[in-house]
């Protein structure tokens, strides 16, 4: 369950719906073998948060029952999903199976919704607080990138403000962090315009993960704007 965990939350740092976080691949041959150290301390204390909260073992399983059947549906639609989608297949098989499975589905969580009062109710706060954050950070981080994507400047533009903006050249190496992989951050321009003097060396950096374990050294970096 633990890594089934891992990797769903390795999926959503990749889709940009989740903080990045540290994540140590454990195999160089399987991909699915990976370790997410905060997320495995944030999983103790949650487990031990619910304890204390319910002390008891039947409202445990009421909060369980609530997220097993949640997954469950949850499955339901996505298989249906590849079914149409990936795998084409007929339209009467795919509606079969999803009435089939949803249905039975369904009356198992409505009868588990019953007790959303005995221990419940934690989970679906729980589960809200999740949404509430990967909704936000996905809606941030695209805000955040098409800005900076509308906005950068153009290398021509760099070279004709570079010799009349006066900005000393200090010794040295400065790195401008920036999310698109091509063109100059419009925060760039801020600097030259802002401080009195810059690096000898300007180095522009956009990191990006690989759902590979691990990188040849050669291939780890990418010249170019």
């Amino acid at each position: 369950m633990t890594i089934a965990i891992f990797q769903c939350l390795k999926q959503s740092i990749s889709l940009g719906c989740f903080p990045r976080l540290k994540i140590v691949h454990t195999s160089r041959k399987f991909m699915a073998k990976i370790y997410i150290p905060v997320v495995n301390w944030f999983l103790l204390a949650s487990c031990l948060g619910f304890i204390l909260l319910f002390r008891s073992t039947s409202d445990v399983g009421n909060a369980y029952a609530i997220a097993e059947l949640g997954v469950m549906i949850m499955a339901t639609v996505y298989v249906t999903l590849i079914m149409l989608l990936i795998w084409e297949t007929n339209i009467i098989k795919v509606v079969s199976f999803l009435i089939t499975f949803l249905s039975l589905e369904l009356i198992f969580f409505s009868s588990a919704l019953s007790s959303v009062g005995d221990g419940g109710w934690a989970l679906l706060v729980f589960a809200s607080g999740l949404v509430m954050i990967m909704f936000i950070w996905n809606y941030g981080t695209k805000l955040k990138y098409d800005s900076e994507l509308k906005q950068k400047l153009s290398k021509d533009l760099m070279r004709k403000l570079g010799p009349n903006l006066g900005t000393m050249r200090a010794p040295g190496l400065g790195l401008v962090y920036s999310e698109i992989v091509t063109g100059v951050p419009a925060i760039f321009g801020h600097f030259l315009t802002a401080l009195p003097a810059i690096h000898s060396i300007i180095v522009f950096v956009c990191v990006r993960n690989v759902p590979v374990p691990a990188v040849p050294q050669s291939e780890r970096y990418v010249h170019g704007l």
